[in-house]
């Protein structure tokens, strides 16, 4: 009987619509880009939008980019005596649970659920996002249920964001195959303010509110939020439009002008702590290996043109991975201005050379080719594909665009599946670059999907997680980003400003520039 009405509600939803200012207390539809690979936190590939309202962190980021804690009574430090830094080099980090917090099936959320999740990411029959963090622990002892104090083999300065994740509810998984586990990667059991009560696979995710949430038994104030899935962005601004969603993050920017039009909505515009960019996957395609083609191709790109175009200037131009928001970010990086000219030089140094005249440079009988990905429905993204394939063009290079949708090519990139890349990270409020350029760090044990592999470029970032002295890391930090602008391993385009449409009713909306993503608060989010 709970299913069908579910259903029956959901059908209610997608016939009527909804009318402009139809978001209310009862129901509020987002209009989301693209459907989940899996509802597992640890497995996903996608931004944890969805996720992050059914399954809490030990800690969060605020706002203002700070880490607060949630199912921790507080986050750990040197000063409070929670951080402790060993004789031998390593670690001990104590997390304190908060009392009385239980997963929604009413099993008490403890210490051996920190303990359990730990062993799992680290144990080779869990295919993980990644095990960045987790495999420099050497073990989790829990005194009690409420402490887990978590041992490092070394220094690990992002330890704060260690379980923004959460954790995986050991009564459920122990003993399991949690890649093959689908009772709980499509339905997971979390502690957070909503739970799913549907995912029509294709369509929508239905979460409805959990009774007797643990930060207070009126909160969430919104009982149900249904996740439409509409990858098309014109689409998606259609329904916001016509009324038939409510909510939509990450407006693309040349939408702004229509969107901020639409009566009843609100435009939140925030710097984000993200960057569009374009990925050289240096396995796949051999010539991205010669530092001089990846020179050549960044000279070849206009990125103001693109800029003051496609992007209608709301996205500046970017020169590297850490954003302007966060503390550790510098301008003193090598520049790759707009050069053609530089471009073609530095192709026929690395020795590709256009000897039939046909427009595309060749070596030994190769062409200097390649297929670059990027998200289908993403009109933005659409855009500055065939534009970046013009400038390329230009300089003798022959590209490919290859669209793909948004759940789709979350797998291509993790398995190293292409050749280049136009897409955005969504950092974490942490500076950390180990996980995308250290050259340990490709799928699964990381983010490093250029392939790039550079020992002094790594011996940097392990430096800098290795110590918790903001000033050295800083420093370390800087010296990390100016390798990487030197070494040209990736393109970097622009910023990624943050544009979210919500209604103009909703209290409690602060938007949030990280990979937390909107829905940080969503607890608190209601409609006056």
């Amino acid at each position: 009987m709970r299913r069908f009405a579910v259903g029956l509600l959901v059908l209610l939803v997608l016939a009527c619509g909804g009318e402009r200012g139809g978001a209310s207390n009862d129901l509020l539809v987002v209009g989301y880009d693209r459907e989940p690979d899996t509802m597992n936190r640890f497995s996903t590939h996608i931004l944890e939008d969805i996720q992050g309202c059914v399954i809490e962190g030990l800690t969060i980021t605020d706002e203002h980019m700070n880490v607060v804690p949630l199912l921790a009574s507080e986050v750990p430090t040197l000063e409070n005596g929670g951080v402790v830094l060993r004789p031998d080099g390593g670690m001990d980090v104590t997390w304190k649970l908060r009392p009385g917090i239980r997963w929604h099936d009413g099993v008490p959320f403890t210490s051996a659920d920190i303990r359990f999740t730990v062993e799992a990411i680290n144990s080779p029959d869990y295919n993980p996002e990644s095990t960045d963090g987790f495999d420099r622990i050497e073990a989790v002892e829990t005194p009690d249920s409420l402490t887990a104090i978590v041992r490092y083999r070394e220094v690990y300065a992002p330890y704060a964001l260690q379980f923004v994740r959460g954790a995986l509810p050991r009564h459920v998984l122990e003993g399991r195959d949690i890649d093959a586990a689908q009772d709980y990667n499509r339905n997971p059991l979390g502690t957070g303010p909503y739970r799913v009560a549907e995912w029509k696979t294709g369509e929508h995710i239905l979460l409805e509110r959990v009774p007797g949430y643990w930060q207070g038994d009126s909160l969430p104030a919104i009982r149900r939020i249904l996740f439409r899935f509409v990858a098309n962005t014109t689409t998606r601004i259609n329904q916001l439009r016509g009324g038939e969603v409510h909510v939509t993050a990450l407006v693309p920017w040349d939408k702004y002008r229509e969107v901020r039009t639409i009566p009843g909505l609100s435009i939140h515009r925030m710097t984000g702590n993200s960057y569009e960019h374009v990925t050289l996957n240096q396995r796949s395609v051999p010539a991205f290996r010669d530092r001089r083609v990846r020179r050549a191709l960044t000279h070849a790109i206009d990125r103001e043109l693109i800029v003051r175009t496609i992007l209608d200037s709301l996205a500046p131009v970017i020169h590297g991975p850490i954003q302007p928001v966060s503390w550790a970010f510098t301008d003193s990086v090598t520049r790759y201005a707009f050069d053609p000219a530089r471009a073609r030089a530095l192709l026929e140094e690395a020795g590709w050379h256009d000897a039939d005249g046909d427009g595309v440079r060749e070596q030994d009988g190769k062409a200097l080719a390649f297929t670059m990905i990027t998200q289908a429905g993403f009109a933005v993204r659409e855009n500055v594909s065939q534009a970046l394939q013009r400038m390329w063009r230009d300089v003798g290079v022959d590209v490919a665009i290859r669209l793909v949708d948004g759940t789709s090519i979350s797998g291509l990139w993790f398995e190293g599946r292409f050749d280049a890349m136009l897409h955005w990270w969504h950092m974490p409020a942490d500076p950390e670059l180990t996980l995308f350029f250290a050259k340990d760090r490709i799928p699964p044990h990381g983010r490093n999907i250029n392939y790039v592999e550079d020992d002094s470029l790594t011996r940097l970032l392990y430096a800098s997680d290795r110590t918790v002295d903001q000033a050295r890391r800083r420093a370390l930090l800087v010296a990390a980003q100016q390798r990487i602008a030197e070494l040209a391993v990736e393109i970097p385009l622009y910023n990624v400003t943050r544009l979210d449409a919500v209604p103009e009713a909703l209290e409690g909306f602060t938007g949030n520039p990280t990979n937390a993503g909107i829905f940080w608060n969503v607890h608190r989010w209601r409609i006056r």
